[in-house]
């Protein structure tokens, strides 16, 4: 079996390698396209924004929002970074204890949704673990 699926590996990276050697790059016409396009840049008060700080958020937190990140992204605890938390003090919990931050993802899942709003100004600027509890 395994001198099959060795075969067979061999013969698909050797198919691949020849459809490869059909491609062909056309330089000018992307010189050309660099050439029409337009020069987006950012204006010098926006540079001075972003460089002062590039990872705040602005704007009022809502609890929509918490729920949001915290379903999409509450396993690497960017919902605690939305809300301003020290992610240098959360991240290896997150990453080094996976089930435990699925529980405190969940936890915070949760407690914001059913406390609402009164829960959300527990988080703000909060770097514990469990605010929940």
């Amino acid at each position: 079996m395994k001198k099959l699926t060795l075969t067979l590996a061999f013969f698909v990276c050797l198919l691949s390698a020849g459809f490869a050697s059909d491609y062909k790059l056309d330089e000018a016409a992307v010189d050309q396209m660099f050439t029409a396009s337009t020069d987006v840049t950012f204006s010098p008060e926006a540079q001075a924004a972003f460089a002062a700080n590039p990872t705040t958020v602005t704007g009022e937190k809502t609890v929509a929002m918490f729920l949001v990140w915290n379903f999409f992204c509450g396993g690497l605890a960017l919902h605690r970074k939305y809300m301003g938390s020290d992610w240098g003090k959360l991240w290896w919990k997150y990453f080094c204890i996976p089930v435990a931050g699925g529980v405190a993802s969940c936890g915070d899942f949760l407690y914001v949704l059913i406390k609402g709003q009164d829960a959300l100004d527990n988080y703000d600027g909060n770097d514990d673990w469990f605010v929940w509890m």
